[in-house]
């Protein structure tokens, strides 16, 4: 490999940024449909447009997981997978669960509510990132991490790439239907409602399939955690197999070769895979999720790898990359904030197109996130604690 690439992945760093920003505003978004700030349909275009995001961090994951899948005859074991992904995920998991919990709780006794209401769903609070709605990525990825064993696996048998093709394809078709079934994993079951008052309104899965076990609700916490790992587990499957052939040693000469022109091809298709995507949303024609969100996280991936053979390093894009793990964890407390200061701002000067007032709101968002997570992260307790770097 160049050797720009082992340095860093310029690239790549950039397109960590790119995704934080659209994380932001996803959230930008949600968070002025519930604080009354206008919308339009140019706001929830762009973010559906934005929802690339997540799966590219996955994607990002998997191709950095299986890297030396073939070169290395290094073995993992529950133990080790449990031990290196809880330091790396569970522990900022845990600091920003508090941290977020703990601004509940302030708001909750300025307001007078009963404290009681935030503690009625403790396995959404404690396993399934129910501190905050971005924090549910922590646990998925490290459920996700457990799969590195069954392509560990598959590598020790020999499995030839035309195989593991198939595999892949297989499991696309086996997570679109969990998707278009109603099966699968759901932040809001019921949508609206304040996630920690009300025990399983958040973060469940396999809903259709309870409603025929069950002529009630089910409220086997237990079933319920279990539930959501195999969503999670099905949901993954599909990035670790393309991660895999990417990384196989014949794709990946190939990949290494990938030029500027063959990068923006990349950001062209992504862009049309996009726009599907919202035809489908917009219900004028149907378009499977997971082509959507497998195809948009890997032409965004290889066309970084592409970028990163071509470009040498920058430290404002490579900080951008260190930092845009930080930018993930903290940019919803500083949305809060800046939207809570919006509520002071009279109407008259709100008067703008809602597009602008979602751009400006998460640019500042975003930037303000970076200086913090930047300066943070000079501070090596906070940086090892809250980022893990």
């Amino acid at each position: 490999m160049s050797e720009s690439i082992k340095k860093r992945l310029v690239g790549i760093d950039l397109f960590r940024g790119i995704s934080a920003y659209a994380v932001a505003l996803i959230h930008a978004g949600s968070l002025m449909l519930y604080s009354g700030i206008p919308t339009n349909n140019v706001t929830a275009a762009l973010v559906e447009m934005s929802r690339f995001a997540v799966p590219f961090f996955l994607a990002l994951s998997f191709y950095l997981m299986t890297k030396k899948l073939y070169t290395s005859n290094q073995q993992h074991s529950l133990v080790s997978i449990f031990k290196s992904r809880s330091e790396r995920l569970l522990v900022p998991y845990f600091y920003w669960s508090l941290i977020y919990l703990s601004i509940r709780l302030a708001k909750s006794l300025s307001a007078s509510e009963s404290l009681s209401k935030l503690f009625q769903d403790p396995v959404l609070l404690i396993f399934l990132g129910g501190a905050s709605i971005h924090l549910y990525f922590l646990p998925l990825l490290f459920t996700g991490s457990f799969l590195i064993l069954f392509a560990e696996f598959l590598v020790k048998k020999r499995i030839n790439l035309t195989m593991l093709f198939v595999l892949f394809i297989a499991s696309i078709v086996i997570y679109e239907l969990q998707i278009v079934s109603g099966n699968n994993f759901e932040f809001f079951a019921k949508f609206g409602v304040n996630c920690l008052e009300v025990t399983n309104s958040c973060s469940v899965a396999f809903q259709q399939f309870t409603k025929l076990i069950f002529t009630s609700d089910n409220n086997n916490q237990i079933l319920r955690i279990t539930l959501v790992v195999i969503a999670w587990l099905l949901k993954c499957l599909p990035y670790i197999l393309l991660a895999m052939i990417i990384n196989h040693p014949y794709m990946r000469k190939k990949v290494e070769n990938l030029d500027i022109s063959q990068a923006v091809i990349l950001l062209i298709f992504m862009a049309g895979i996009s726009a599907l995507n919202l035809m489908n949303v917009s219900k004028i024609i149907y378009f499977p999720q997971s082509i959507y969100e497998i195809g948009t996280a890997f032409c965004l991936l290889l066309s970084g790898i592409a970028l990163s053979t071509r470009f040498s390093n920058n430290r404002y894009i490579e900080n951008l990359g260190v930092c845009s793990f930080g930018i993930y964890l903290i940019h919803y407390l500083v949305l809060m904030i800046y939207v809570s200061l919006m509520g002071k701002i009279p109407d008259e000067l709100l008067k703008i197109s809602p597009i602008t007032i979602m751009l400006t709101l998460t640019s500042i968002t975003f930037i303000t996130s970076w200086l913090i997570t930047s300066m943070s992260m000079r501070v090596k307790p906070i940086s090892k604690l809250l980022f893990r770097v």
